[in-house]
Order: C-alpha cells, then structure tokens, then sequence
C-alpha cells in the first residue's frame, strides 16, 4: 500500500519496514546499500586482483560457444543496468539516497565481472567459484529488491526492468556453473572430477555422482576410481616436505609439525570457514524454535501469514547451511589428514633406503609406519574442534544466561561434571 509514509521510510536505513507492504519487508535503502552495494564491493575489491594472476597463466580450454554465451549474457545485463540508472535519474522515480548510486556501481561490477569470467573461463580447469558464490548470493538478495519494488505500486516500469535483469542474471548463474571438462585442452584433460567442479559440485559432491553410478551398475574396481587429485599425490607432497625438511639445520621435537603448518597452511586453514558457518547455521535454530513457539501464539492475520512463509525460507536456509557446512568442513580436514598422511609415508620410505641395516630396529620402523601414523591422524581429526568448542560453549552459556539468568551456572556445573565421567573411568579400567 503505497503513501507518503512508506516512501519516507524507505529512505530510512530500517532495517525494517514498519506497517509498510503488509509489514514483512526491508526498507529500500537497507536492500541497496547491505544487499547490493556491499557484497558487490566486495567482489570488486578481489576481481582486479584475481584477473591481474589470471593473465599470467596459460589458456586451458578451446574453443566454444559457452564463452560467447556468458559476454553476451553480461552485455545484455549491462544494458538494462544503464536503462536503470536512466530511470532512477528520471524526476518520476521514487528513490532514495543511494538508488542513482547503487546503479551506477552496479554497472561498474558487471562490466568487471564480464572481465573476470572472460579470464576465468580461458585460463581455469573449473567454473569460476567466485563469480558462482556472488550471483547465488546477489540472487537472493535482488528477489527482495525485485518484491519491494513491485508492492510499492509507484516504481512500476523500474519493477518491470528489474525483473527482466534478474531473470538474466538467473540465465548467466547457470551459464556460469556448466562445467568445462569436456572443453579442456589434451594436458588437462586428465584432472580429478573434484578439481573441475563449480561452487554446486564441490558443496553437493556432485563429482562422486559417476562413482556411484558405476559402483551401482557393477562391483568396483581399481581401474572403475576417480583420478586423484594432483594435491594428494604422493610425488607431489614428497616434494613439498622433503627440501623444507632437508634444508633445516635445527630439527626439535615439534619441527615437523611445524614444517607441516607452515607448508600446507592453507589446507588446514580451508576447514575454519565451513567449521564458523556450522556454528552459525546451529545458534540459528534455538533462534527459529523461540520465534516458531511465538508464532503460533499469534492469531492468524496476513501478517501472520507472511511470517509463516519467512519462517519456512528461514528453516530451509538454516538446514540446507547446516548439511553445506558439514560436508565441507569434514571434506576440508580429512583432506588437510590425508595430505599430511601422505606426506609423512613418502618421506619415511624415501628414507629407508637410507638406513643402516644393522643399525635399524625393522620393529620401530613399522610401528613408526602403521600406529604412530594412525595415531596422528587420528587426533587431528578433530584438531578443529578444539577452537570450534569454545565458541560454542560461550555462545551457549550467552544464550542460557539470556532464559535463566544467574541459574546458568548449574547447568553448567552439570555439564563439566558429566564431561569428566567418561575419562575417570578409562583411568579405572586401565588401574584393572
């Protein structure tokens, strides 16, 4: 229901509408300055970074129609985005103080995006992961845009273009994520399936989906596997590890351990983003449960009834986050163990050869090849947890304290009595 009132607000940082559009949306200016010009920013400022490191890489793929298909889908959006800055110029338009702005920087992002994809197509083995992570993300936020623009009733024909660049951007999203497996050069070709997926593979393990198939027609095989990975192969993390290793003049009893940090940081490092958004995506449903229990107190009206459908988008977000995050943050550390496995194995069967015969103890060796390993991996698999932990254990204290105050506390005491149940009584089985 269009009035003064709403199109003062919408020029309000809100977040919240108030009575406006049946009480359930964003204010205009909250949807175009956090929705759009930020994460837009954002991509601007890592896009000229990764065309600049792109450039200096060889092309990958030949020739194909996919390519064309994405620049003219690019140029197409880059039109209507003009048409927009034309419209939200002209003295009809109601808009805010960031609508011209937030335009004209969206014109500058597709023309750089377009740059990007160009280069990302060329010279990667895979769909480009950071122009697939922002179109999702900037659809999701431009279909609030889209829906706030339509129940205003008074920016009827800036609704209409709006529209039109979003179904575009929703052909260019699926454009982007088509795999280029098939168009690689003959030196390529013979890459893991994971190392080609897009965004979509990687986060719903599309890539294992022929394994399975195979597996479910027939009994596998060594030569039914997929390629592995070039990170994981033992050539390539014997090389890692072997001259950091030879060239150290001090080697403690943590040196290799910190050699494996310092080498393979960003492997280890890979599993913290999924691990913070499991934690989130968790705290969100006690969030959910209060706010559901609420709802149902309410009497039914159409606000009520809009709330209903936010409330299932919100459940749906809150798990499809939560299975997302597991997959990967366990994918990511079991793949930073494996790679530490590996490279641990290669070094010591490097070095037998070099060992003393008479001197060796065949008995140490193996058991440095079999428990000592076992037991390492073993205890990183949870190496994660143990920052992970104290978040959430704070995060949860917050979140008692918030319903029970003070009496927190003995929950509390429960839980860290409990806690210590298990480890008395190893200690009583290994006193028998």
């Amino acid at each position: 229901m269009s009035s003064p009132s709403c199109r003062a607000i919408d020029d309000t940082f809100g977040p919240y509408a108030g009575h406006c559009r049946g009480a359930f949306d964003f204010t205009l200016l909250f949807e175009e300055t956090l929705l759009s010009i930020l994460p837009l920013c954002a991509v601007l400022s890592i896009a000229p970074w990764r065309i600049v490191y792109l450039l200096r890489r060889t092309i990958k793929v030949r020739g194909s129609l996919l390519l064309p298909s994405k620049l003219v889908l690019y140029a197409l959006i880059s039109i209507f985005q003009v048409a927009l800055i034309a419209l939200w110029a002209s003295p009809s338009a109601v808009r805010t103080r960031t609508s011209i702005p937030n335009a004209a920087i969206t014109l500058v992002g597709t023309l750089a995006l377009g740059a990007l994809s160009f280069a990302e197509h060329q010279r990667t083995i895979r769909p480009s992961l950071i122009l697939e992570a922002y179109l999702l993300l900037s659809l999701i936020f431009d279909a609030a845009r889209v829906r706030t623009l339509w129940l205003q009733d008074y920016n009827n024909i800036l609704a209409a273009v709006s529209t039109a660049a979003f179904a575009i951007k929703i052909c260019l999203l699926s454009v982007e994520t088509v795999g280029k497996r098939k168009l690689l050069r003959k030196e390529y070709a013979s890459e893991s399936p994971e190392a080609t997926s897009g965004l979509f593979g990687k986060s719903l393990f599309l890539w294992l989906n022929p394994l399975f198939r195979t597996g479910y027609r027939h009994s596998l095989s060594v030569a039914d596997l997929l390629p592995l990975d070039k990170h994981l192969t033992a050539n390539y993390l014997y090389n890692r590890l072997h001259q950091p290793w030879a060239n150290l003049t001090a080697k403690g009893p943590r040196s290799l351990l910190i050699l494996f940090f310092r080498r393979f940081k960003w492997r280890f490092l890979a599993a913290v983003p999924p691990r913070l958004g499991l934690i989130a995506f968790n705290f969100c449903q006690p969030f959910l449960i209060e706010r559901v229990i609420e709802f149902n107190r309410e009497p039914e009206s159409g606000e009520t009834t809009n709330v209903g459908y936010g409330l299932i988008g919100a459940y749906f977000l809150v798990y499809t986050g939560i299975a997302v995050t597991t997959g990967q943050y366990h994918h990511m550390t079991y793949r930073a163990i494996t790679m530490a496995r590996g490279g641990l194995v290669s070094m010591m069967f490097a070095k037998t050869p070099l060992v003393n015969a008479n001197g060796a103890d065949p008995a140490s060796s193996l058991t440095l090849m079999s428990a000592d390993i076992e037991r390492i991996t073993n205890g990183w698999q949870t190496m994660h947890e143990c920052w992970a932990n104290v978040i959430e254990v704070s995060v949860a204290i917050w979140l008692l304290e918030r319903q029970l105050g003070a009496a927190c506390a003995i929950p509390i005491g429960v839980a860290i009595g409990k806690a210590g149940s298990p480890w008395d009584l190893n200690l009583s089985e290994e006193a028998r």
